[in-house]
């Protein structure tokens, strides 16, 4: 209920680039200039490596009351976890409204990006989507886990 006084959780919603147009190419190269160390970009070392340190759970968890889902943000990006399982522990990416998924996986060296021309029917992950990046993790010998 967005109207709840003792629950506010429409201002603790993190979404970096809610609405935001890419093609999956210039995506995943955005997210692969993260999971190459960010020279291209002058990313410093110590950022990446906050970017790829595990969440830090909410007061509430991880568990999202409005979306009756459970995801772990950190600095705007989602982060693998129980209710979301993609990459390694550091990878860092943008939800996946629809069915698109962007993400980097800094222990892989892998930057990823999935979209679609229209939404997804249906809700949490998208199984072509998912079925894609599996591909990916059994085509490179990086398992995850």
């Amino acid at each position: 209920m967005f109207a709840d006084r003792e629950r506010v959780y429409v201002r603790e919603v993190e979404v970096p680039a809610a609405g935001g147009v890419g093609t999956a190419r210039a995506i995943a190269h955005a997210y692969s200039v993260f999971a190459t160390g960010g020279q291209e970009i002058g990313l410093r070392q110590e950022t990446l490596q906050t970017l790829m340190a595990p969440a830090v759970p909410p007061l509430r968890g991880f568990h999202d009351e409005c979306l009756d889902s459970e995801w772990a943000l950190s600095l705007g990006f989602q982060k693998p976890g129980r209710g979301s399982p993609f990459g390694h522990p550091g990878a860092f990416g943008a939800p996946r409204w629809g069915g698109s998924f962007g993400f980097a996986d800094p222990e892989s060296g892998v930057g990823y990006a999935y979209v679609m021309n229209r939404m997804s029917a249906g809700q949490g992950v998208e199984p072509r989507e998912e079925a894609l990046r599996e591909a990916l993790y059994g085509v490179i010998g990086r398992p995850v886990g």
